[in-house]
């Protein structure tokens, strides 16, 4: 999918912001150009903030056993936000053009093994860019 100058500028940004530190740097930029394109602008800031509740509940997941108190809570709320996000990303790869389209659905929407993992590492870089999002508004 051909980028615009706006979004990549956002995507260089971003990049720089993280410090290099974003493992989907493509599919974010697909997700910003389609928002862009669908003027979705509120879909995409909800989309971040699942984002970024799900990168939070999988680092405290991370952090306990099977066996801790409220181990099968946060569990819990993992598969949920994770779900939620999917359901969000739906809409942007629906929307998406033709080959952009198959990608998300295939790397985010379906059923492979990996695909956990990458929802997770996109979990991760929207997060960072709610992360950037909070640090603009404060400045």
């Amino acid at each position: 999918m051909e980028l615009s100058e706006q979004t990549q500028a956002v995507l260089a940004y971003f990049q720089h912001y993280t410090g290099h530190n974003v493992r989907k740097p493509n599919d974010v930029g697909t997700i910003l150009e389609t928002a862009a394109g669908m003027n979705a602008a509120e879909q995409f800031n909800a989309l971040v903030f699942t984002g970024k509740c799900a990168w939070n509940v999988y680092a405290a997941l991370r952090k306990v056993s099977p066996n801790d108190e409220g181990y099968n809570t946060l569990e819990r709320e993992f598969a949920a936000t994770i779900q939620t996000l999917r359901e969000q990303l739906a809409l942007f790869a629906s929307n998406a053009p033709a080959d952009a389209q198959a990608r998300l659905k295939q790397v985010y929407l379906g059923m492979g093994q990996g695909t956990l993992r990458n929802v997770v590492d996109l979990a991760h870089d929207l997060a960072r860019f709610k992360d950037m999002q909070h640090d603009q508004q404060r400045q």
